[in-house]
């Protein structure tokens, strides 16, 4: 059995993986493309060492920013950790947004056909969980998240801005944003504006994505009380799991 998070950044897909991981006995494959990345944490929401739970953790801050990555390298990292994983009886579950890592990793996709439809998938017992929240809710997380995290975050960027063309910090949201800020190029005000609503696009793009390119199952999260969530996430997954073996 494999299993993937997805869905838009804050909408919990990190808490969901570390709860799945400890019922199914897994192991976690970071499926975002800026945590590939060392140094590169607050902007990224990184898992932190006490929010893993001794849970391991795989394909996470193994490049530095100045490092060359691609699709082509994770699906040759990520299928040699499910290998990994599977050999040892455990669980691979993938957690993160960026779909076509995920596509790369689970699909029968040739970079050089560049065949990018529904494919075949390469793995049996696949299973894709969504996480949504309505569109108001969803907004106002992300507004939060970088109303809350804008000082650490400067403080992360600072000593990075010297290698502010590398590919990370030129593409990455929550990360180009504030890069003409610290060159007084723009205010404060209208960085943390742009990154909310460069995210709040991200979102839009990632749902249409996923929708389009793979067949997920999305689960409301209940953010009152999260355990429900999981429960009905689990009880998904262990139906459709019996009803196939």
């Amino acid at each position: 059995m494999i299993l993937a998070v997805v869905g838009p950044t804050g909408v919990g897909k990190t808490k969901l993986s570390i709860k799945l991981a400890k019922i199914f006995n897994g192991e976690i494959i970071n499926c975002d493309s800026m945590q590939i990345y060392k140094d590169l944490n607050v902007g990224t929401a990184k898992v932190t060492l006490e929010e893993m739970e001794h849970i391991p953790h795989h394909l996470l801050s193994i490049k530095k920013i100045d490092e060359d990555y691609n699709a082509y390298m994770y699906q040759q990292d990520a299928r040699k950790a499910i290998d990994d994983i599977l050999s040892r009886g455990k669980v691979p579950i993938f957690v993160g947004g960026t779909g076509f890592y995920l596509k790369a990793a689970l699909y029968d996709y040739d970079f050089k056909k560049n065949n990018n439809s529904k494919a075949k998938i390469l793995y049996k017992d696949v299973y894709f969980i969504g996480l949504t929240t309505s569109r108001d809710n969803l907004y106002r997380i992300i507004d939060e998240r970088f109303d809350k995290m804008v000082i650490p975050l400067i403080d992360e960027i600072k000593p990075l801005i010297k290698n502010k063309n590398a590919k990370p910090l030129k593409l990455g949201i929550g990360y180009k944003e504030f890069i003409p800020f610290l060159e007084n190029k723009i205010s404060l005000t209208e960085a943390v504006e742009q990154a909310k609503k460069n995210s709040r696009n991200y979102a839009k793009r990632q749902y249409t994505w996923f929708n389009n390119q793979m067949d997920v199952t999305y689960f409301t999260v209940n953010y009152e009380d999260f355990s429900l969530t999981v429960d009905e996430v689990v009880n998904y997954i262990e139906k459709v799991h019996n009803e196939k073996n």
